[in-house]
């Protein structure tokens, strides 16, 4: 995957990320037929594993569902529908790579995700972390510019490794340092194929398990 070797599995699909998320539903989240998800941008891996369980609803979207030629995804705009989802209505909501990609406020964004959070729900937030502080541009830039800025042609921010606290950090609890080791054995990441270089700090493999009191607005 790019110039990170090994890395993509020649099965499912997944990513480093990918597997990191299923760890942390086998660690922190059981299925159930009364269960609730709402799955943004769903990876093809997990995607196949949560249609396959027993759930009240199963609710994949994503804003190109075009993309998406394994299965019907729905076409969902957070900036737009993000504000009419339900309370408290998902047992699970997950997303990797997604905020990057977000025309909007993304602080306002993820506040109702999590507002969509049943009380005792689990919101797996995977973002991808670049050195430096975070920046954002709202406006109509070339992809060019994009890509310059922020590492990819149709991303209109970054999260800089630098200033979590002052961003996201003061909507969320979210650990400092990072460490996927406070989570996980580093057998068990081995056994996923987690790179030891992702192991440790912020970075694109960086996944946070956020439960309903978590939010700090």
């Amino acid at each position: 995957m790019g110039k990170r070797k090994n890395v993509r599995c020649t099965a499912c699909g997944s990513l480093e990320r990918t597997r990191v998320i299923k760890l942390f539903l086998a660690r922190d989240w059981t299925a159930g037929p009364g269960r609730r998800v709402f799955h943004l941008a769903p990876e093809k891996g997990l995607y196949g594993y949560l249609a396959s369980l027993d759930l009240k609803e199963y609710r994949a979207v994503d804003f190109c569902p075009e993309n998406f030629r394994f299965a019907e995804i729905e076409r969902f705009d957070l900036c737009s529908d993000g504000p009419q989802l339900p309370s408290n209505r998902y047992d699970l909501i997950l997303h990797a790579h997604v905020m990057e990609h977000i025309p909007c406020n993304v602080t306002a964004a993820l506040a109702h995700l999590h507002r969509s959070l049943t009380p005792d729900g689990l919101h797996l937030l995977c973002i991808p972390f670049m050195h430096g502080e975070s920046e954002e541009d709202l406006a109509a830039l070339s992809p060019e510019e994009a890509q310059r800025r922020f590492g990819q042609s149709d991303h209109v921010r970054k999260f800089g490794k630098e200033d979590l606290a002052r961003n996201l950090g003061m909507a969320f609890s979210l650990p400092e340092p990072y460490s996927l080791l406070n989570y996980f054995s580093a057998d068990v990441l081995r056994t996923s194929n987690v790179p030891e270089r992702e192991w440790h700090g912020l970075n694109g493999t960086s996944v946070f398990p956020l439960r309903k009191s978590d939010y700090l607005l």
